[in-house]
């Protein structure tokens, strides 16, 4: 949820109903359904909890776009100053008090958050699965997040690493909280129908929040003549989003929302804390033994998608490092990435009529590595240029969005779609931490942010082999299919088994 070139991308993004809850679709949705995407009522009625999810996600794209960009800036603006440089320094070699460079903070920041997603996803999973603690920890988790946003409005040069630490905590606490929330996205509707109308308005709204925010914070600010202000600007994006956060959260997570039940009994000698990763564990040996060109895919995503997500946070350090982006400026860099990933599905869908998904997925890829390495290349001080390169990244960032989901719906076996889905989130979230790091070494040695920027190309390339060797589609289409059938086989020889003996003893009775 937190990747940005998925807000534009909702063609074929798809759910499953679940028999927990009643379908809720009325007529007037049923008729809205002929109407042109952005033309439609939402599709909610009486559907309170529907109704809390797009507050929910108002709320979230306000605060993780607020925190990201525009206060995230601000810090490493600040930290250039702690470490004695010039906020119009380009790639200040000081080191702050705090014994790292400044713009060595956005990547570290990433990978501390990565590491203890990566570690939390299970655990969550655990949680939604054996607990009824799920609208709990949704409700603690939102009002714990709202309480910290507020103390970011007073970023300064005396607070900066107060709010720098605050970001961490704050982007934890927002995983949970968005782990607990997409729980409730398949529970919606037992309609098919519904629910993908549902997700396609969840993605607009997310999608139209961010351009909104973005266009009024840079529009105030432009007309105050805030625009190389980037602690003014951290100030007014951080309390818009603080205020509307928070009302949102509130009517979502205490009026809308309600409880569920756990899904199944803790089995009898495991424990909550341990038991999602010993699941990870055995689908994982099951994807190796049995399904060979999705664990291939699996590969891919995880290299590929760690690349993509760092990729954002190393652009954001290098605007600000050599071409000294104030927090408005790289408010437009975001908006013109955001805007132009709603392109990246539409070519996605258009490169499916000549090549296969998987060869869209790596040329996709290789397109997006060559972008990165002509720009380190020649944006040295055009701010045009970046953000051209910027509109290219946003493409490229859609078309994988949209590619890679394709795939993962057409290659998982239909009979075990929801475990193999929950896999497909899991290894997508599970190398998040490594390509930061790799830059933040790189940087603290020294190195040129153009050249460690670089580093990025090694997991692309790698995400591109991993494809190689999943083999045709056809193959792995196959693989998916046979998968369904032989489980279909062991149902029904296990019935014949159960049935061979009624028969038998009813055979052997007296008359």
């Amino acid at each position: 949820d937190t990747s940005l070139f998925s807000f534009g991308c909702c063609k074929y993004i798809q759910g499953e109903g679940n028999p927990m809850t009643a379908s809720n679709q009325t007529t007037d949705e049923a008729a809205a359904q002929q109407q042109p995407l952005f033309l439609h009522k939402p599709p909610y009625g009486d559907h309170l909890e529907a109704r809390g999810w797009a507050f929910d996600a108002i709320g979230r794209s306000l605060s993780f776009i607020g925190n990201a960009v525009f206060v995230g800036t601000a810090v490493v603006h600040q930290a250039k100053i702690n470490a004695g440089c010039l906020p119009e320094d380009v790639e200040c070699t000081g080191v702050t008090q705090y014994g790292i460079r400044p713009s060595s903070f956005l990547a570290l920041y990433n990978v501390i958050v990565g590491l203890a997603s990566s570690a939390l996803l299970p655990l969550l999973g655990a949680i939604v699965d054996h607990t009824s603690s799920r609208l709990f920890v949704a409700r603690i988790s939102a009002i714990a997040y709202c309480i910290l946003l507020f103390p970011m409005i007073f970023i300064s040069q005396a607070t900066w690493f107060a709010v720098a630490v605050l970001l961490i905590i704050t982007a934890l606490i927002g995983w949970i909280h968005t782990g607990m929330t997409f729980a409730y996205l398949p529970e919606m509707s037992d309609d098919k129908k519904t629910l993908e109308r549902l997700n396609t308005s969840f993605t607009v709204i997310q999608f139209t929040t961010n351009v909104i925010y973005i266009v009024v914070v840079v529009g105030i600010v432009a007309g105050a003549g805030w625009m190389d202000d980037s602690l003014a600007t951290a100030r007014l994006a951080q309390s818009i989003s603080f205020v509307i956060t928070t009302a949102f959260w509130g009517i979502a997570w205490l009026k809308l929302m309600g409880p569920r039940p756990a899904m199944s009994q803790l089995p009898p000698g495991k424990h909550l804390l341990t038991i999602g990763f010993r699941t990870i564990y055995r689908t994982s040996i099951d994807i190796a033994k049995h399904h060979r060109a999705l664990g291939w895919f699996y590969g891919a995503l995880a290299f590929s998608e760690s690349a993509t997500q760092a990729l954002l946070i190393i652009i954001t350090t290098y605007s600000i490092e050599l071409l000294n982006f104030s927090s408005s400026e790289a408010g437009v860099m975001y908006l013109i990435v955001l805007i132009s990933s709603v392109i990246g599905c539409y070519i996605s869908e258009l490169s499916l009529r000549i090549l296969s998904p998987i060869r869209s997925n790596q040329l996709c890829i290789v397109s997006m590595a060559l972008f990165t390495a002509l720009a380190a290349a020649f944006v040295k001080e055009s701010r045009a240029l970046f953000y051209m390169f910027a509109s290219f990244w946003g493409v490229c960032g859609g078309w994988k969005y949209t590619i890679e989901r394709y795939l993962a719906i057409t290659i998982i076996p239909k009979n075990k779609d929801a475990e193999l889905m929950g896999a497909y989130l899991f290894f997508g979230q599970i190398l998040s931490w490594l390509p930061p790091l790799v830059f933040t070494a790189l940087n603290e040695a020294g190195i040129s942010i153009r050249i460690s920027m670089l580093s990025l190309l090694i997991f692309w390339f790698i995400a591109v082999i991993c494809l190689q060797v999943m083999g045709p589609y056809e193959n792995a289409l196959r693989q998916a299919n046979e998968a369904v059938e032989d489980s279909s086989l062991v149902d029904n020889n296990t019935a014949e088994a159960v049935e061979e003996p009624k028969s038998k003893q009813s055979s052997e009775a007296p008359s």
